[in-house]
């Protein structure tokens, strides 16, 4: 295997653990409250709690209550998830051919 072959190998290896990240990064955005009920209950579930499920309920109380009173500020993590998936579908150029769609700094 050459020096090149083995550059855009490593190339898109690292791509594709972009792609990964953003995609991953952007699905946790989405049901935030979901997210954070499921660690709770499990966590938070015995009598005697450590400082990581108090704050852990906290969040989830803090959480809650915004739901409760103010659910369109959970608009804007929708657009953050949205925001990661299209710049996730925007590295497939650089995964493809990672020459031709070179960024010069």
């Amino acid at each position: 295997m050459s020096r090149e072959q083995i550059l855009l190998r490593r190339i898109r290896g690292l791509t594709w653990l972009l792609i990964i990240g953003l995609v991953l990064s952007g699905a946790t955005a989405i049901q935030l409250p979901a997210e954070v009920n499921l660690p709770a209950k499990f966590f938070g579930s015995g009598g005697e709690s450590s400082d990581g499920a108090r704050w852990l309920l906290r969040v989830q109380g803090a959480l809650m209550q915004t739901q409760a009173q103010h659910p369109f500020l959970f608009y804007g993590t929708d657009w953050l998830a949205f925001g990661h998936f299209v710049i996730a579908v925007a590295f497939i150029g650089a995964l493809r051919d990672p020459v031709r769609n070179l960024v010069a700094v």
